[in-house]
């Protein structure tokens, strides 16, 4: 076969690839195949492949889509059960989020980074992972796969009607759908929230039903252009929120087909194949990623579009182009005009045919709600289910472990804990029984408090200025939100410790990730003080870590006094490291300082 590079997958699965599977059956089978050769040799399939290189630079395992939708096409050419094997080894690895989407059925931003897009991408490719299944006759996997592909239901957030992150147990607060941050991929929860193409009619009646559906995807269309969070260069070619320059949103304007409204998927289609597409050299709205861009062009122009790669139906709109030829492998014309005129399927009748499909009835896992994740005396923890009249059974394990029975108990009230404590919930009912989901919470090792001078980016707040003292440690992966970040600033603060306490060390914690602009400061500085007026210099520490090192890392800086120092108040200065130099990628641009927990003995 004929080896193929340069795979922009979590792109090109969406329209580029069906399009393939079209015009051109016998590539598509040499993609696949070396797809296969790749999983020999590196034991797994390509996530996003460039010049014989994985980068892993996006997310999901999106190869399993371009097979599952030719072995459903009936392409051939590649060994199907070699196929089914990568597809299943690559879904069954314990990286990238996926341990804890596997035990826990869902991400959480604690597990991983762009949570809620691994997790609606996660079961989206485990669908077709099950219709492979389904075509091998191998009906253990295909109900395994088939009930993670349910897995979406668990970040479904029922009140506000949104794919919304978790964290700790709960939803992530404050949340605001337009804003663009760690928790989505290259977009919003706006963007993610109608993921769900596996299942679009459990996802209909999560929303409450077509015309809620409906008003839903109109608020979308209809709302203010204008992103909030991260600056995104991908979120382009806006509609309200709906972003056509980045592929999270291209099938979007066809879910109007499910609740009876083909007339504004043709109105919605044509607007954007009017503006959005150009002859002239910025022509594309955004991106072209590899075809993506020009494939729902072309795909849309003929009046079909695949939803749901890996099943049978092409979704339709009004062709754009009166006269329409399709050349399969480079020969004679097979359909004319109007392609698939015989096999089309018209929009009323393509949702029965979807309902056929009986998706293993998963019950969403409870929700663990609490003002914060760390507390000074005690703290009120609310659990709660998407049904009030679902039972739900919970446990606790405190730090002493005098709270703990051991044993998990109905939920009936708020209850409140008084130590650092796991809480432990699962919902049951007579369908059967959720996931059993964790949470911790931390009695703060101290009751000091913190007036911070500088002024972090809202994106990276940890939690808010206490952030900084309640004994909960980063890692490495600061995506999870547990660091916060200032830019172009140094950063400043001063600890009350309430009393006057003998003070012998200080020690600051702080992180490095410059391929992400995140230096270490060029030195911190700690003063104290018995007024917050007058203050004493105590100690500095100069950064000794190379700016030029590639891999994260974290350094505390400590400052210690042998004798001991008196003081109620401490002062902490870091020194933001500056412009990044010439070396650098983002030359010119401001640094961040990192900073987690300030620690005083």
């Amino acid at each position: 076969f004929d080896y193929y590079t340069v795979f922009s997958l979590w792109d090109t699965f969406r329209g580029a690839h069906p399009l393939y599977t079209l015009i051109d059956k016998k590539r598509t089978a040499d993609y696949i195949n070396t797809f296969i050769k790749q999983y020999e040799q590196g034991g797994r399939l390509p996530v996003w492949e460039l010049a014989s290189n994985e980068t892993d630079c996006m997310i999901g395992y999106h190869s399993v889509s371009v097979i599952a939708d030719a072995m459903v096409k009936g392409i051939k050419g590649f060994d199907y059960e070699k196929a089914f094997e990568a597809s299943k080894a690559s879904a069954m690895r314990d990286v990238l989020g996926l341990d804890a989407y596997k035990k826990n059925g869902f991400i959480s931003i604690d597990d991983e980074h762009e949570s809620v897009s691994k997790t609606l991408e996660y079961a989206y490719d485990d669908w077709c992972i099950a219709q492979m299944a389904q075509i091998l006759n191998k009906q253990e996997d295909y109900q395994y796969f088939m009930k993670r592909s349910q897995n979406w239901k668990n970040i479904f957030d029922w009140e506000t009607g949104f794919m919304r992150p978790k964290k700790n147990g709960g939803w992530d607060k404050p949340f605001d759908p337009r804003e663009v941050n760690n928790n989505f991929t290259e977009g919003n929860a706006w963007q993610y929230t109608f993921f769900v193409p596996q299942d679009i009619h459990g996802m209909i009646q999560a929303y409450g039903g077509p015309e809620k559906f409906e008003a839903k995807l109109d608020e979308m269309f209809n709302s203010e252009s204008k992103t909030t969070g991260r600056e995104q260069v991908d979120v382009t070619g806006l509609i309200g929120q709906y972003a056509h320059g980045n592929e999270p949103s291209h099938h979007m304007a066809y879910l109007y087909n499910y609740v009876g409204k083909p007339e504004k998927t043709n109105e919605k289609v044509k607007y954007i194949l009017d503006n959005f597409y150009t002859n002239t050299p910025d022509g594309l709205i955004g991106n072209e990623d590899c075809g993506q861009m020009s494939a729902w062009y072309v795909l849309s122009s003929m009046g079909i579009y695949d939803v749901t790669p890996g099943d049978l139906l092409w979704d339709i709109t009004l062709p754009y182009i009166e006269n329409i030829k399709v050349s399969v492998d480079g020969n004679k014309p097979e359909y004319v005009n109007q392609p698939f005129e015989k096999t089309r399927i018209l929009p009323q009748f393509s949702m029965d045919f979807k309902e056929k499909e009986v998706f293993p009835s998963i019950i969403p896992v409870p929700v663990i709600q609490s003002e914060s994740k760390a507390f000074k005396d005690n703290l009120k923890i609310e659990l709660k289910s998407q049904n009030s009249n679902d039972a739900i059974y919970f446990m606790i394990n405190d730090k002493d472990d005098h709270l703990a029975k051991k044993l998990f108990v109905p939920y009936t009230k708020p209850f409140e804990i008084s130590q650092t404590s796991t809480i432990e919930a699962y919902v049951k009912t007579n369908e059967g029984q959720s996931n059993t989901i964790s949470a911790i919470f931390f009695k703060k090792p101290n009751n000091y408090c913190i007036n911070i001078k500088s002024v972090y980016n809202p994106q990276y707040h940890a939690g808010g200025p206490e952030g900084l003292l309640d004994g909960i440690l980063g890692t490495e992966n600061w995506r999870k939100g547990d660091w916060q970040g200032y830019q172009s600033q140094d950063f400043e603060a001063v600890v009350d410790l309430k009393e006057v306490k003998n003070i012998n060390e200080i020690s600051a914690r702080f992180l490095q990730d410059q391929r992400s602009w995140i230096l270490m400061p060029a030195k911190v500085d700690y003063y104290i003080s018995e007024d917050n007026v007058n203050f004493t210099y105590f100690g500095s520490v100069n950064n000794t870590l190379d700016p030029k090192l590639e891999e994260n890392t974290i350094l505390n800086f400590t400052s210690n006094e042998i004798k001991g120092k008196k003081a109620r108040y401490v002062k902490v200065i870091a020194k933001n490291f500056g412009k990044l130099p010439e070396w650098h990628q983002g030359a010119g641009g401001d640094a961040f300082i990192f900073i987690d927990e300030i620690t005083i003995k």
